[in-house]
């Protein structure tokens, strides 16, 4: 049998079932956006795979078929695709499901739905208070502290995810002087500081997107297998349609035929554009060589909470009330909720983010032809709102050093919209080469002559 065959079970495991679920997932995150972003007016963080999984946990139940136009695969798919991610998760990503019932509400449908979810799903009696916020610190790394959902003696189901990251640059950045890097953005005077990363090693670029246009890329490349990625747009852009974008640049990674695609610096104009500024010299030969000098963006952090039932593009209800329908209406009537609190925050030396998501019922009560050589240089500024996307997968492949896509490449772990700037923590890093650079080209880092 061809063990790159997509028919049957094989579709189901292995590399291509990695890539069914990176699929199904970054469509659903997609969908998902504008719902988000409608509850999160400023900086916005959320783990749509956080809720995904749930959804895909319910899909096992009877009625677990009303799930399959959100998941965007048939139940059966969906239950295997968990099944799978649980056993295998991302090296990068900690990940963990458990289900809580109260004694009083145990039922033999229940009892046998709960028998057959994946063994890494813990099940068990409703905890205390105090015992749930244990978990959800244990469970993200210490990031978040509190469970996001009511628990308390009317609490009669609830099914959570848990979700962690915490992963370190294999290079950190810089920190430089905002003064230039910020001085004619909507950012200038913010801060005093922001992150600078020279020459970068990972596909750093300007990208055609359909969603959002021309976009400046930058990729932070991790020590762990995952990669952040950084989406900036004109500012006239809609939120939802960079974060469009930045998935067609995670779908360029992943070698998709219809995704971003990269744009030359001899295809776009000198000087400044809405995040970038390109410089020209001459060579004194006939090559054309170009490459991103400078990425400047600032260090950040977010956190949120969301209602997962505010919109019908979440899924959450018909999830809601396959797992009612397992225990059973309350006599005197039920309070269903669906939520999620997430973080992230995005420094000099890495990046880390956690988020609880949770369903509860409670009971009521190309380049143009040149005569000479010349050479053109990029800075990237990231200098105004912009998306972010923190992906799973080995960095080579980012670089596209390494063609062996590990397994989960490219899978969206978090999705943030950044709207406000942090300053850095105040620890520097030296780059002896980026020293050496600085030292030959003053006064400032720039100008780019």
């Amino acid at each position: 049998m061809d063990p790159m065959a997509t028919s049957g079970d094989d579709r189901m495991n292995g590399h291509q079932g990695s890539n069914r679920l990176v699929d199904l997932v970054d469509t659903y995150c997609r969908r998902v956006y504008p719902a988000v972003l409608s509850q999160h007016e400023g900086t916005s963080v959320s783990s749509p795979l956080g809720v995904w999984l749930l959804l895909a946990a319910c899909a096992s139940t009877p009625k677990g078929s009303r799930l399959e136009p959100v998941l965007g695969c048939s139940a059966a798919e969906a239950s295997q695709l968990l099944s799978s991610f649980l056993a295998d998760p991302p090296p990068a990503l900690r990940t963990a499901l458990a289900l809580w019932v109260a004694a009083d509400d145990t039922t033999p449908a229940l009892d046998a739905w709960s028998a057959a979810l994946p063994p890494a799903v813990e099940t068990g009696a409703l905890p205390s208070r105090q015992e749930v916020d244990a978990w959800a610190e244990r469970q993200t790394l210490g990031l978040m502290k509190h469970f996001p959902m009511e628990m308390n003696p009317l609490t009669r189901l609830t099914l959570a995810s848990a979700l962690a990251t915490k992963i370190s640059w294999k290079r950190p950045l810089t920190l430089l002087s905002s003064d230039d890097a910020l001085k004619a953005g909507p950012w200038a005077g913010q801060v005093q500081q922001v992150l600078g990363d020279y020459r970068p090693k990972g596909n750093s670029m300007l990208a055609t997107t359909r969603a959002a246009g021309v976009v400046a890329v930058h990729t932070a490349l991790a020590a762990e297998e995952a990669a952040v990625v950084s989406v900036s747009a004109d500012p006239t852009v809609a939120r939802e349609a960079v974060l469009a974008g930045a998935h067609e640049v995670a779908s360029m990674f992943r070698g998709l035929p219809v995704a971003a695609v990269k744009r030359s610096l001899f295809d776009v104009p000198l000087g400044e554009g809405h995040s970038w500024v390109i410089s020209e010299q001459p060579t004194g030969g006939y090559d054309h060589d170009e490459w991103i000098m400078w990425v400047t963006l600032p260090a950040w952090k977010a956190e949120g909470t969301l209602d997962l039932r505010t919109s019908d593009l979440f899924g959450t209800d018909p999830a809601l009330t396959a797992l009612l329908d397992l225990i059973g209406p309350h006599p005197k009537g039920d309070k269903l909720a669906a939520r999620q609190a997430a973080m992230a925050s995005y420094t000099q030396y890495g990046f880390e983010a956690g988020g609880i998501s949770g369903l509860d019922a409670q009971a009521l009560a190309m380049t143009r032809p040149l005569e000479e050589g010349l050479e053109r240089s990029a800075e990237l500024r990231f200098d105004h709102p912009y998306a972010v996307l923190a992906l799973a997968g080995r960095a080579e492949s980012f670089t596209g050093h390494n063609q062996v896509k590990s397994r989960l490449f490219g899978l969206p772990l978090f999705s943030a919209w950044i709207a406000t700037p942090e300053e850095p923590e105040p620890d520097s890093y030296s780059d002896p080469d980026l020293t050496e650079w600085l030292e030959a080209h003053p006064p400032s880092l720039l100008d780019f002559g």
